[in-house]
């Protein structure tokens, strides 16, 4: 009993001390409105619009993918916030996709345990790929376009030849848990991560181990290099972000802790990083001064994806509201930001 009481202490302390930050840092952060809502619908009957768990963004900024609950993948138009076509062939919850470098290629993968490569040139139908045993939490290719890897509910990371879908290899993870992946920029390193407490980097070469980047206590949920790929930034449930130096494996920074898990993360250039989490809010830190200097208001729901397009200088984000918000967050204009 004792031991319960000094845990719950513990808690209550520590979310004190959160929302006291929080409100400390009120009065300088600045607060970002979305300069755009794509809303899914109209609906008829009883469809309901989906939970959005990942979006992709080709090169081109050109098309958007989202994956939601309601087992489809849908194509946008980004810029004007237009349906394309709808990705059908998933029988259960489509929580991943991925577009590969050249902008040809998505893959998506969910609750079904099926990965769907579909040829957005038309040439050819989509691919199935079953050898998982279980859900898919993650997609991702190579910025070369040679792999794809996967990984989910699983204590294997499979990585595929991304031009056939043949299996290459199987690679052993931390945990049997997988939430997110991220290869970097020179297609060297992928990182995988979830409920174990590291973080572990494999040489794409040969499948060996580099790095497990210990740290973590609780599940990590979002990965993400950096431009110049020197970088690793990783984030979960303990609601603190940590940056790693690839070069060595240590420790560079330590963000937070914030307000809500955090389940989503991207860089926006090479000096910033935005975070969604489950307070419904997007933050975004600046790295040189290690604080959030804009909080991105308007979900209603916690921010499960993040995407940046570079060229247009805008970050895209989904949500368990069933919206994706685009922000303006290289200009951040007057109109659009109120000081707290």
């Amino acid at each position: 009993m004792r031991t319960d009481l000094s845990h719950a202490r513990l808690l209550i302390g520590t979310m004190l001390v959160l929302v006291h930050s929080e409100l400390a840092l009120a009065e300088s952060v600045l607060e970002v409105a979305p300069s755009q809502v794509i809303e899914f619908g109209p609906w008829t009957g009883e469809e309901k619009a989906p939970v959005l768990s990942s979006l992709a963004l080709d090169p081109q900024g050109r098309l958007l993918v989202t994956a939601g609950d309601d087992h489809l993948a849908r194509l946008w138009d980004a810029r004007a916030g237009q349906l394309v076509r709808s990705l059908i062939g998933h029988q259960d919850w489509v929580r991943a996709a991925a577009f590969n470098s050249s902008g040809t290629m998505v893959a998506t993968a969910g609750n079904d345990r099926t990965i769907f490569l579909w040829d957005l040139t038309g040439s050819r139908p989509p691919k199935a790929l079953k050898e998982h045993v279980d859900g898919i939490c993650a997609v991702a290719f190579s910025p070369d376009n040679s792999l794809l890897a996967a990984g989910g509910f699983d204590s294997r990371v499979r990585v595929y030849e991304a031009s056939t879908g043949k299996l290459l290899f199987a690679l052993t993870t931390p945990g049997s848990d997988i939430r997110s992946l991220a290869f970097s920029p020179d297609a060297k390193f992928l990182a995988a991560a979830g409920r174990s407490d590291s973080v572990r980097i494999w040489d794409t070469n040969n499948g060996r181990t580099v790095y497990d980047l210990a740290g973590h206590r609780l599940r990590v949920n979002a990965l993400a290099f950096s431009p110049d790929g020197a970088q690793l930034a990783s984030a979960g449930d303990e609601r603190l972000i940590r940056v790693w130096d690839m070069t060595n494996g240590s420790l560079k920074l330590v963000l937070g802790p914030r307000p809500g898990k955090i389940l989503s993360l991207t860089y926006c250039g090479q000096e910033r990083l935005a975070a969604g989490s489950s307070d419904n809010l997007v933050r975004l830190w600046d790295l040189r001064s290690a604080k959030d200097v804009a909080r991105l208001v308007g979900h209603t729901g916690s921010v499960s994806t993040l995407v940046w397009d570079e060229a247009a200088g805008v970050l895209i984000s989904g949500s368990f509201d069933t919206t994706v918000r685009i922000w303006q967050v290289k200009k951040l204009g007057a109109s659009t930001i109120s000081q707290r």
